[in-house]
């Protein structure tokens, strides 16, 4: 055996110690900077137990309401939010809150939630090292998961970031244990454990490529192996899939969703805040020059009536970058936030709100569209490409209260520059570890598959990035990180070695 149960026993042990007590501290740091506990995304607690976000209205209600027999739902009032988000984060929630009362189910649901983050750490650690064989690359690759403060943090919050993780080390373990035993037993609990990471984080179904590939790639010796193993594993997916479907279907009227759908505006800004987003991502990150801020804003100034319409619109146009100029004249962009006004105003003051909306939504889309016909190559091509680099130019660490004003502080600076840097080595390392694709071809795949299908989906399809996008492709990019290292210092000491 690689490791005794003694050691995978202090793995857990450590793992649990070092969560709780970096969560306690990020914990204190919240409370210090904001002892009054003024309600501010991830920088304020729940009954001083879990740090508040503004997802929990996604995954909290849900068993509120069915309680109180309003449906599995977030929000009873609004159409088809029974479907707008997959069911197991709330189920899990759900547990905590039937099991502990509201109050305590904050307090207690950290504690689960850590104590199955540090399985993940030994079942990330055994899935590496069944894989490669190689002891050094799988307690390097737990290790980088296990301290991970990004990781971490997410553990006092109450969103699926604080399970996804655990849920893609532990399919990567029943992978794994596929491998080195292709049986039926293993692919059945591949499937089901595929399906619960899916439903709980829809970017886990990514996973399916990197599923079909081991699988094609473990059973390619026999035609039987593939019926059968790929039965069982089709047979594990499909026990949730297939009622979680079929309730979709009910709910729906004849909707095929397999993962989750929201119908109209999912952030209660309407529909033409949607497209004002959609022309955004065509000359930059979203997330870094938010259209839900524009839109509360305007509707701010047309609520307290404290500045004109002229006012508004030349503040946000002041506010815009020279890229949004680009293909796009500064007439036509003030006629278009214009008609996002009128629609605020019609939605809140006035009438005639389906024709504001009309108006203000073929606006914003001609932005597009003009956008997309005269510059296609900023839209294809550069766009994503400053996608692509605030994705790895960065030290995902926006959870971390730890590290709020890091320049005043050496030891701040010092860990944000290793977060950071350990962040574009990764990154180096999922194309370095090419070097050493032969000998690790089947778990290479793997992580590369899904690394390169969420990062391509975040950049060319999404158009929007968010740290929090990354939390689930964690696990395989120090899988990579660690072969990478590991395999170069071995291939270093063999050509010194030579050399003498």
């Amino acid at each position: 055996m690689a490791f005794s149960n003694k050691h995978l026993l202090l793995i857990f042990f450590i793992s649990v110690i070092y969560a709780l007590g970096f969560n306690e501290y990020n914990r204190r740091v919240i409370i210090h900077q904001n002892p009054l506990n003024f309600e501010s995304n991830s920088r304020s607690l729940i009954f001083n137990s879990t740090i508040f976000s503004v997802d929990n209205e996604w995954y909290l209600p849900q068993i509120k309401n069915l309680l109180t027999g309003k449906g599995f739902t977030s929000n009873p009032n609004k159409e088809h939010y029974d479907v707008r988000r997959t069911p197991v984060y709330p189920i899990f929630y759900g547990l905590h809150y039937i099991l502990f009362g509201e109050k305590n189910s904050f307090y207690f649901i950290r504690f689960t939630q850590i104590l199955l983050f540090s399985l993940a750490v030994v079942a990330l650690l055994l899935a590496v090292f069944n894989f490669t064989k190689n002891k050094k690359i799988a307690l390097i690759s737990a290790f980088l998961f296990g301290i991970n403060p990004t990781l971490v943090s997410y553990l006092y919050f109450t969103i699926t970031e604080a399970l996804s993780p655990a849920l893609v080390c532990f399919l990567l373990y029943f992978l794994s244990r596929c491998f080195i035993s292709n049986n039926k037993k293993n692919w059945f609990l591949t499937g089901l454990f595929f399906a619960i990471g899916s439903l709980c984080r829809p970017s886990v179904f990514f996973f399916a490529a990197a599923l079909l590939f081991a699988f094609l790639y473990i059973n390619k010796k026999s035609v039987r192996s593939m019926v059968i193993n790929g039965s069982m594993a089709v047979l594990g997916s499909g026990l949730l899939f297939v009622p979680h479907i079929a309730r979709n279907l009910m709910l729906t009227n004849g909707d095929l969703i397999i993962l989750e759908k929201y119908y109209g505006d999912p952030m209660d800004f309407g529909m033409p805040n949607i497209e004002l987003r959609k022309w955004i991502s065509c000359w930059m990150n979203p997330a870094d020059f938010s259209s839900e801020i524009i839109s509360g804003q305007m509707k701010m100034a047309i609520i307290d009536g404290k500045e004109s319409k002229e006012e508004t619109i030349s503040k946000q146009l002041e506010r815009l970058p020279l890229r949004a100029f680009l293909a796009n004249s500064k007439e036509d962009i003030t006629n278009a936030y214009a008609s996002l006004y009128d629609y605020y105003y019609a939605r809140f003051k006035g009438n005639n709100l389906a024709a504001a909306e009309t108006i203000c939504m073929n606006n914003l889309q001609q932005l597009k569209i003009d956008f997309v016909q005269k510059t296609p190559l900023q839209y294809y091509i550069v766009t994503p490409i400053f996608m692509i680099k605030s994705i790895v130019f960065q030290s995902n660490s926006p959870t971390l209260a730890i590290l709020d004003n890091y320049q005043a502080s050496l030891y701040k600076k010092t860990l944000k520059a290793f977060l950071y840097l350990l962040n574009v080595f990764l990154f180096i390392a999922m194309f370095g570890s090419l070097f050493f694709i032969r000998k690790h071809l089947l778990i290479y795949g793997i992580c590369m598959l899904f690394i390169l299908i969420n990062i391509g989906y975040i950049g060319f399809v999404l158009k929007y990035f968010e740290v929090r996008y990354l939390i689930p492709i964690f696990p395989c990019m120090y899988i990579l990180g660690a072969i990478f290292f590991v395999e170069s210092v071995d291939r270093f000491k063999t050509i010194n070695y030579t050399s003498k």
